[in-house]
């Protein structure tokens, strides 16, 4: 089935820049890929810029980025995907690295009209708004 599935988050996260590394995000980004079920294009992707950490992997169905902000410890999050997937199951995994303080959570459902939900991520739970 397709569908056109865009999950934006942005959070405050606990995890402090000099506990980050490039290929600790790699391998974070390739785990990503396989818990929600999809399959990588190319290998990820981490760079430390000038003011925090970018990341990319290209998808089968699309693409998973994200941005952190060095200077205030927050997380710019996309999963874009024409193949179904799990939010809970990405905040989840998110959390398990970032250890996320607090999040907003767009999930666009853009096959259906489009379609926005929104959510926020605090204490381990997802809640839709």
């Amino acid at each position: 089935m397709i569908v056109h599935h865009h999950a934006i988050v942005v959070a405050t996260v606990r995890r402090l820049t000099s506990e980050i590394r490039c290929e600790e995000l790699e391998t974070f980004l390739a785990g990503l890929v396989d818990a929600i079920g999809m399959q990588a294009l190319f290998k990820p992707i981490a760079i430390h810029g000038k003011f925090g950490f970018t990341g990319i992997v290209g998808i089968v169905t699309s693409h998973i980025a994200f941005h952190y902000f060095d200077e205030d410890r927050s997380l710019h999050f996309d999963v874009y995907s024409c193949k179904p997937y799990d939010l809970q199951e990405v905040l989840k995994y998110l959390d398990q690295y970032w250890n996320i303080e607090r999040a907003d959570v767009i999930f666009l459902k853009r096959d259906e009209g489009p379609i926005i939900e929104k959510y926020t991520y605090h204490n381990h739970r997802l809640s839709k708004e």
